[in-house]
């Protein structure tokens, strides 16, 4: 269809017709693969499904079938569409049976490419549940689950056998109805396909779980999870196992302290084919954190949240054949601390933020000698793999202040200091540095008579970068940025007028006095202004421009001058009205406007002069203009079980330059007569549709 809508302008159709009969029976069914977007994992994923768990009970008997259909197309580019669609529902079977199904699909086209299409991606997932007691205690189930990625030619399959027991662990209490226990052990067969190998095999694994709300609904409950899986596909192995365990408990008279707990253990093998070896990738996790709150009064309260996290990861490598290339296995141990501290205090008129947040993160490489290197050789390998051992450090403190002085006037003011420590033991590695941030904004905001409103912002932001060893000591560099940030909004009756700015200034200056000719400024102002007119019940009139300017200049920072270098402009703008229907089945809307957008590019190049005397180049001003613009419309449809929502710009693409003369010579882009002469002309209608279609009713 994208394709179609490609070819249709440059050709009669009769190929677009030819192709869409001959593709009529993948429509068909590319029609019932409505869903978005689904992705070919790089592993059979046993015991989950993208879409949550389809096992975790029947749904009520008063409920009725259920069919979701869902389609969305667009154009991104100028040769670029994306277009997802996908299906998702449930067949009530019986009293004790249900059929529940997603399918989809998830599509890059791009008419340049050979073949068009990047990315081709289709999916599936269908599980029929039984419960076999009245208790439902007992249930039996099946899961079929498919993947296929065209793209990286990979096609993965799985069938999967269940039986599940859950039951409540407070039957006794009849106000607590969530506190369960969920046992299920599943088994069956994997394909999967890739790097032109079929393998296949059998999965198998088990889910036990259990929820217990200790202290009422409203309260979060102790929860602990063990789930494993593991399929054998040939050669490869795919395991995992995940076990945790969280919980909250309230101590001391009104509950003023309550503590969080969270431990858990994750292990991951994925295996892969690797130039003629299978490669194992292990990944094994730890994870601890405690949290604490502690309400001191009825105004402040103090928060604690800290965590501990070790991962590690190992690349281990088997060969298939004598003849395969023998790789090193290799690996890393990570440690990651966490603290967050934080301290609130709240009165009407006065509300306070106070937070210190510690973070560190330790990475270090290892390497097995799997390659039987001798002594010299194997320090090499080792010293180049530890030249990425790393360490980081985080120190954030952060506080804010709102006022509210009246009803109508409000001041709030943020500030943050940051500072990161990286550390690199090797010498070989550059990036040990330390970088410092420091933030203040001041915000007023200020309500008026006739429903008008202002904001007032100022902000200002020093950085600073410095890098330990002198390999990289030319890229140290203090920045120092401005923001300006004010806007009103005025909205008396039918009329709604809404204007904002952000002008920010950047001053980048290098450390080292042999680099100041790297300095750079750069001013970038963004302002916004909309503006809407009721002029009937059903008809509103609205105007938009957005404008964005950004320079950049070289800066001479002693004396605080500076020469531009490239200015970019872009405007947006869109005027248009929107008329809307009411009925009793749903409400329609019809928009009509016109969109133009323009960015203009302006810098300085060089003229290639033809004069056999004289200098073979002029400095020249050039400006680069790139304009789209055309009439747009958009239509939306809402009813009770559909949604539809579609638009299209058909836009006038130009592309040209002009340029003025300068005096004297330039070194840089050079350019002929010929090529600022070019222009580019193209018609792209810029669409987007997106459809929601609710067939029967939950």
């Amino acid at each position: 269809m994208i394709w179609c809508f490609s070819e249709w302008r440059t050709s009669s159709g009769a190929a677009c017709r030819a192709a869409l009969w001959r593709a009529a029976p993948a429509a068909i069914i590319g029609l019932m693969l409505l869903l978005g977007p689904t992705k070919a994992g790089a592993q059979v994923l046993i015991g989950a499904t993208p879409f949550g768990p389809v096992f975790s009970g029947l749904r009520s008997a008063a409920a009725d079938t259920s069919l979701l259909l869902v389609a969305r197309a667009r154009r991104v580019g100028v040769s670029t569409f994306v277009q997802t669609s996908g299906a998702r529902g449930y067949l009530r079977l019986g009293p004790r049976q249900q059929l529940r199904y997603r399918v989809g699909t998830d599509m890059i086209y791009d008419s340049r490419g050979t073949p068009p299409f990047v990315r081709e991606d289709y999916g599936a997932d269908v599980a029929h549940v039984f419960t076999l007691d009245a208790a439902n205690h007992w249930q039996l189930g099946q899961q079929l689950h498919y993947d296929q990625s065209r793209a990286n030619a990979t096609r993965t399959g799985l069938w999967l056998g269940r039986l599940g027991y859950q039951r409540r662990l407070r039957p006794g209490n009849a106000a607590d109805s969530l506190s369960q226990m969920r046992l299920t052990v599943l088994g069956g067969l994997a394909t999967d396909r890739r790097n032109g190998r079929d393998d296949a095999g059998f999965a198998y694994g088990f889910d036990a779980a259990a929820l217990y709300f200790a202290n009422g609904p409203a309260v979060a409950p102790w929860a602990v999870r063990v789930l494993g899986t593991r399929a054998a596909l040939g050669p490869r192995t795919m395991q995992r196992l995940l076990a945790e365990a969280a919980g909250e408990q309230a101590f001391l008279p009104s509950s003023p302290l309550t503590v969080q707990g969270r431990v858990g253990y994750r292990t991951n093998r994925a295996e892969d084919y690797l130039l003629g070896s299978v490669q194992r990738i292990q990944s094994d996790t730890v994870l601890a954190q405690a949290g604490a709150s502690y309400r001191i009064n009825s105004f402040a309260t103090l928060r604690s949240d800290n965590s501990v996290l070790l991962p590690t990861r190992a690349f281990r490598y088997r060969r298939q054949s004598e003849t395969a290339d023998t790789l090193q296995d290799v690996g890393y141990r990570q440690r990651e601390v966490d603290t967050r501290q934080e301290l609130r205090f709240a009165r009407p008129k006065l509300q306070t933020t106070l937070s210190f947040n510690y973070r560190e993160r330790t990475r270090a490489y290892y390497l097995d000698n799997s390659r039987n290197l001798n002594a010299a050789r194997l320090a090499t390998a080792l010293a180049r793999e530890q030249a990425k051992d790393i360490t980081e450090q985080t120190t954030l403190w952060q506080g804010g202040l709102t006022w509210v002085p009246t009803p109508r006037h409000a001041l709030a003011l943020v500030g943050s200091a940051q500072l990161l420590r990286v550390d690199a033991p090797s010498k070989d590695n550059q990036q040990t540095r330390d970088e410092a941030q420091h933030l203040a904004r001041l915000t007023w905001t200020g309500r008026w008579a006739g429903a008008f409103r202002t904001t007032l912002g100022v902000a200002g932001e020093y950085r600073q970068t410095v890098f330990i060893r002198a390999g990289l000591s030319a890229e140290n560099y203090t920045d120092h940025l401005l923001h300006w940030e004010p806007g009103f909004t005025w909205a008396p009756g039918k009329l709604s007028v809404r204007s904002t700015y952000h002008l920010w200034v950047s001053y980048q200056v290098r450390d080292l006095a042999t680099e100041q000719g790297r300095n750079r400024t750069s001013r970038v102002l963004e302002q916004t202004q909309n503006i809407s007119y009721q002029l009937r019940p059903h008809l509103l009139l609205l105007a938009d421009y957005v404008r964005r300017e950004n320079r950049v200049g070289q800066l001479n920072w002693s004396q605080f001058r500076e020469s531009p270098l490239d200015t970019s402009v872009t405007h947006d703008f869109s005027a248009g009205a929107r008329q809307s229907w009411v009925g009793p089945r749903g409400s329609t809307s019809l928009r009509l406007g016109y969109r133009l957008l323009e960015q203009r590019n302006y810098g300085r190049a060089a003229l290639l002069l033809d004069a056999p005397t004289g200098p073979p180049t002029a400095l020249i001003y050039l400006r680069n203009i790139t304009r789209q613009q055309g009439p747009e419309m958009a239509v939306e449809r809402h009813t009770t079980n559909f949604n539809l929502t579609a638009s299209v710009w058909l836009q006038w693409l130009r592309t040209y330059s002009t340029y003025t003369m300068g005096t004297g010579p330039f070194a840089g882009s050079s350019y002929s007569a010929l090529d600022l002469d070019r222009q580019t002309r193209r018609l792209l209608p810029y669409f987007e549709l997106t459809a929601e279609w609710r067939v029967g009713r939950r």
